[in-house]
């Protein structure tokens, strides 16, 4: 197969899952309608640690955007945001949430790697990635020279991000081992799977073929520094939005996490926080 069919069999199963996302307990939408001040919880993670810190009065593109909630969060949090997906159907949706949440935010329709040619002569203050973005892309080193080309002088990028590791592990497990059962680094190709529901764990998907492309943590890294940037910090942390495994623990914030015990076995997420010199 061509890189052109795997996408557009990523592209059909994510267009199925805009309605499912969208009618989903997951997303939240209703309270993005009903509360002025409600924020995705993944944006609210950031909040709590101050990792991308103050965006008021910044221009902000979330690459990979989606239905547009972590989007829509940053606008909440004082920032002028643009979000860009490759699926018509998310960025309609997006669109419909920013008009009935009362919300501004402008959203576009571009695969990643032509978003340059979408939004021509355009950067930002920020340039954002959010959890589950990474592993739909064949090509991270022209990932990052998309967010470089994206970044004024001095700007941030900040990713936040499942941990490469969660596309290594099998969701089946012998008692209390964790079984490594996927690539955790580059491949020659993609890691093609059938898959009926969405992560929210509701609904079915028509086009249920996906391909996924693994990359290490240090592959990301270096490809950022590779176009260009400084790296400030990279974190790994314990807790991640979404079950993503069955043995995985909902603790009182709402974040899933290693059972009792074994907390520090397994990093669930990272991020980083980078600068364009200048």
């Amino acid at each position: 197969m061509e890189l052109d069919e795997y996408r557009a069999a990523n592209l059909a199963n994510w267009n199925d899952r805009v309605p499912i996302h969208w009618d989903s307990d997951g997303y939240k939408i209703r309270n993005y309608v009903d509360d002025p001040e409600y924020v995705s919880d993944v944006t609210q993670f950031d909040r709590d640690r101050d990792e991308l810190g103050d965006v008021s009065g910044k221009t902000l593109l979330h690459l990979q955007c989606h239905i547009g909630t972590d989007t829509l969060s940053w606008a909440r949090s004082g920032a002028s945001v643009t979000g860009v997906d490759f699926s018509e159907s998310a960025i309609t949706a997006a669109r419909k949430l920013s008009a009935e949440s009362n919300t501004p935010g402008e959203f576009v329709v571009a695969e990643l790697y032509d978003s340059p040619n979408a939004l021509p002569g355009r950067q930002f203050d920020i340039v954002y990635t959010g959890v589950g973005a990474l592993c739909w892309l064949p090509d991270i080193d022209g990932w990052a020279k998309v967010v470089a080309h994206f970044l004024k002088q001095g700007g941030i990028f900040y990713i936040l991000e499942a941990h490469p590791m969660m596309g290594a592990v099998s969701d089946e497990h012998d008692g209390d081992l964790i079984v490594l059962d996927w690539p955790y680094f580059e491949a020659a190709g993609p890691q093609g799977y059938e898959e009926e529901e969405s992560y929210t764990g509701t609904g079915t998907v028509s086009h249920t073929q996906q391909y996924n492309f693994p990359h290490g943590l240090g592959e990301i890294i270096n490809a950022l520094i590779k176009a260009g940037l400084q790296i400030e910090f990279v974190h790994e942390h314990k807790v991640i939005p979404d079950q993503v495994f069955p043995f995985l623990v909902r603790g009182k914030d709402g974040f899933y996490r290693m059972p009792e015990g074994r907390e520090n076995h397994l990093p669930l997420m990272h991020s980083i926080r980078a600068h364009k010199p200048g």
